[in-house]
């Protein structure tokens, strides 16, 4: 299994934890679905591996 680098793209972080693939996650972030210590992220936005990644759900 590939090993992450940080930081790294939070569309990759996304797919390597198996929570979707890339481009679903760009589409997560797009709808505002996804944050990053408690910030919403915009594409291209970098994690740490001691950031807190939350993806909500569709109805929040």
């Amino acid at each position: 299994m590939e090993k992450l680098i940080f930081p790294v793209r939070i569309n990759k972080y996304l797919a390597f934890k198996k929570h979707t693939t890339r481009r679903e996650a760009d589409k997560l972030i797009m709808d505002h679905r996804v944050y990053i210590n408690g910030r919403r992220a915009v594409l291209g936005d970098k994690v740490e591996m001691w950031d807190k990644v939350t993806v909500r759900s569709h109805g929040r």
